[in-house]
Order: structure tokens, then sequence, then C-alpha cells
């Protein structure tokens, strides 16, 4: 790094550490995905599981650090809410609720729709979390209207939120609240639906973000004298200072927040009384990412590792064309989009799964990586496309219209083959659909109380019959999803 980066206050019109930490943090993101639907179960290592866990940590944040430069004007007064903000809140909402619909197509909202996956609709997703965050944050915005007041607000409640969340993740608490809000409190499993991101702890990160944006606008956005406060490599080396404090804290006290107590046994159950309350052992299992220090500790890899993008972005030589990242960056909601329907709504479908045998945890690191890499580069192909697209307001619009277009004649003829697929071989069927029973009986086959065989022999003959391919691995996963039916009668 230059003497001369490291003195330039020329003040920031974008910023480009936290732009890097959004690309980054969707392409492994994709990643995370294949990894979890397709590697076979005890491959991971641990060191992996955390890495990938810092994530959606990573997403949220950026989404908080974001919002204080696009709320507030270089003069300190606020931008109007609506209508774009509103809007674009809005449409992420929708495509959150939307990829947990029972599907696209009127067949999936017909006969292949089940009870359960009428509930999952209503899971707390990401994208669920980061609109609900905003939302919040924006309110508290526009209620002290002064940047700085909202900074210091906003890093009271980054901490306030992890010090309440274990007392929301007790068993029990508000198990049977009305489902659209339900997910809100904790991730405990209620009713057959768990909430992957409830608003507590996550809320936390966006919060945080919020902080570092009001901090970084602060520095290095307005400018006094003509000049900012300081200089972009300066702040990322204040950032990673606090980075280093944060992990430091975070991993030094993590263990003793959480364990640090005396078993106590109380009837047939024993608790731990510490000093942040008593917990059984599932609890404490449950709670044990929700906690202060395991959030700062999270928070402090975060800053590290986006002060090491931001310097490397410093140093980096400027080539020509486009920058995949950065595509990846300002288009994170369709690569999310994207992504995520190709996985879980291409390569996963009952055809496709036949075709490939790439079922559910059926391949090694090989495979799996193969996919990754493929997947990861089609979605920055479409980032890039898409980026060009946008240079073209009318093309774009009319490749809206055209995919509005196709999204309903999708919607009217899709999902029937998936349809027929399980009517003729109700045995290979995964989800209670209302008519396995009556394929069942057409077939020959006795009825069972949910439509889904009891028996493995079942599925493999009738696998056989459909050429489908089973690993070994895939067919004791098989036998031993069905023997667990049986039990659960």
């Amino acid at each position: 790094m230059t003497a001369a980066s490291w003195d330039d206050r020329t003040p920031s019109r974008r910023c480009d550490w936290i732009d890097q930490l959004r690309g980054w943090a969707v392409i492994v993101m994709i990643e995370v995905h294949v990894v979890n639907t397709w590697l076979r179960d005890g491959l991971r290592p641990d060191w992996l599981n955390y890495l990938n866990g810092l994530v959606a940590p990573s997403f949220t944040l950026a989404a908080g650090f974001s919002l204080v430069l696009s709320t507030y004007r270089t003069d300190g007064t606020l931008r109007p809410f609506w209508p774009d903000t509103a809007r674009r809140l809005g449409f992420i909402l929708l495509c959150a609720y939307a990829l947990h619909a029972p599907g696209f197509t009127l067949a999936d909202w017909t006969v292949l729709s089940t009870t359960q996956k009428l509930r999952e609709l209503f899971k707390m997703d990401v994208l669920q979390c980061i609109v609900y965050s905003l939302l919040i944050l924006h309110t508290l915005a526009r209620l002290v209207r002064n940047p700085r007041v909202f900074t210091l607000l906003a890093l009271a409640l980054a901490l306030l939120i992890p010090l309440v969340s274990p007392y929301l993740w007790a068993t029990g608490v508000a198990d049977g609240l009305w489902l659209p809000i339900r997910g809100f409190f904790n991730g405990n499993p209620d009713r057959g639906v768990q909430a992957l991101f409830p608003l507590f702890p996550w809320l936390a990160f966006p919060a945080f973000g919020a902080f570092l944006g009001g901090i970084y606008r602060w520095l290095r956005v307005e400018a006094p004298a003509g000049k900012a406060r300081l200089s972009e490599a300066r702040y990322l080396g204040v950032l990673a200072l606090l980075g280093a404090v944060c992990l430091a804290w975070g991993r030094a006290t993590q263990h003793a927040w959480l364990w640090q107590g005396t078993w106590v046994q109380h009837g047939s159950v024993w608790l731990l009384h510490g000093h942040h309350g008593s917990w059984s052992w599932n609890e404490l299992l449950a709670i044990s990412n929700t906690t202060l220090p395991s959030v700062v500790a999270r928070l402090g890899w975060i800053m590290l590792a986006g002060a090491a993008m931001g310097t490397l972005d410093l140093l980096r030589p400027r080539w020509r064309g486009p920058n995949p990242v950065e595509a990846a960056s300002r288009e994170s909601l369709l690569l999310y989009m994207l992504h995520l329907n190709l996985i879980f709504g291409l390569m996963l479908t009952p055809p496709v799964v036949a075709l490939t045998g790439w079922d559910w945890h059926s391949l090694g690191w090989t495979g799996t990586l193969s996919i990754a890499a493929g997947l990861i580069a089609c979605n920055l192909a479409a980032g890039i496309w898409w980026q060009k697209i946008r240079t073209t307001p009318e093309r774009m619009r009319a490749l809206q219209r055209k995919a509005v277009a196709v999204l309903a004649v999708w919607f009217l003829v899709g999902g029937w083959v998936t349809f027929v697929h399980f009517l003729r071989s109700p045995e290979l069927a995964k989800e209670p659909y209302p008519f396995l029973n009556a394929a069942r009986i057409r077939k020959g086959l006795a009825p069972t109380p949910d439509g889904l065989c009891r028996d493995p022999q079942e599925y493999f003959r009738e696998a056989a019959r459909r050429h489908i391919r089973l690993s070994p691995a895939m067919r004791a996963a098989v036998t031993a999803q069905i023997l667990a039916r049986r039990e659960s009668r």
C-alpha cells in the first residue's frame, strides 16, 4: 500500500470493501447450499461449517451498512422511504416468501400441495430477516433523524439483541403463536416449521452493520473542508483492529458465558445454573450461537475479512472488463434467487435426479465441488450479463415483461410432469401427497396412513423399473428414511 493511498482523504462515493464482502458472501453462499445438499454426511469438517456459518452474518451486516449510506444524505437529511425504498423491500419480501411457497405452478398449489408445505411458506429465512431488520432500522432512523444518534442506537441494538436472545430460545417460548410471526422470536421447531434466521439474534448483524455504516459515513463520506476525516486505508486499519478486539473477546468469553455454572437436578431434569440463567443441556446447545460472545466473535471475523478484502481491492491492478465479484454484489438478489431455483427447482426434481443420480447427500468432494464450480460460474455469468442489460433500460424492461409472461405460462403448465411421475410411481414419493393412496391402490399396493411406502424393497423395485441409479450411500439413506416412517406411526 502506497503512502499516497494511506493519506488520500478523497471522500468516498461508494464503499468498495463492503461491495467485496457482499460479493464474496454471495459466491460462498452458493458453495454452502451445494455442500449442504449433495455432500455425503460426515465428510464436512468443523472448520468449513464455521466458515460457511459466516456467510449469512456477512450478507446481513452488509445490508445494514448500505442502509445508512442510502438513507442519509451527505448533509444529514433523510432520503424519502416511499416509493423507491418501500418498493424494493416489498419486492425482496415477495421473493423471500415465494422461495418457501409450495411452488411456482398451479400443480404445486393443488395436487402437489401438503399441509406441511403450506406451513413452510412462513419459514423465516435470510431474506425475510433482512427485510424485517431493515424495516426496523428504517423506522429507527426516521424516529431519531440524526445520523449520529442513529449510529449509537444501532450499536446499542446490536448489543441488546444477543443479550435477550437466549431467553427467547428457552423451551416453549413463542410456541403456538400465529405462524407468520412465530419465526421472529427463535429457531425452535413448532408445528414442523423451524425459523432459519429469527430476528433474535440475527437482527444484531444488520444493526451492527448500520453502526459501521454510520462510522464510515462520518469518517469517509462527510467532507468538512472538502476532505474526509480519514483515508480509506486508515479506515480499513481501524476496522481490522476493531475486528481483532471483537474476535479475541468473543473467543475468550464464549465458553465461560455459556457453560460456567453448577449443574442442579430438578426432578428428572438437570439444569446448569450460571450467571445468565438456568438451562437444560438441549437449551444450551440451541442457544450456543445466540449469545453475545458468539455474535461478537463472528462480527470480529467479518470485520477482519472485510478489512482484508478492502486492502486487496486497494492494491490490486485495475483490469479491463467486468468484475465478477462486483457483479455478484450488485446483483445479489438475482444470484440468490437463481442459484436456489437451479438447485431446488431443477437439479433436485425427480426426473433430473433419476437421470443424474445426484440425490440429496449422495456425492463425495469431487462431485460436490464440481457442481459448486459450475453453479458459481453460471451465476456469475448471469450477474455480469444482467449488469450489461441494465445499461439499456428499454431492453431491461422488455426482458422483464417477457420473464413475467414466461412465469405466467409456467404457472399453468409446469409441475404436471412431477405429478404424473408420482402418480405412476407412488412408491418413490417423499412427500405425503393426497393422491398417493389412490395411486397405490391402482397399482395393487396396500394403502398406508400417509400414502408413503413403508418397505424399502418396494422403493428399490420401482426405482429399478424406472432405471433410477442408486449408489450404495443413497440406498442406505433411503432405507433409513423409510424405516423411520414405521417408527413414527
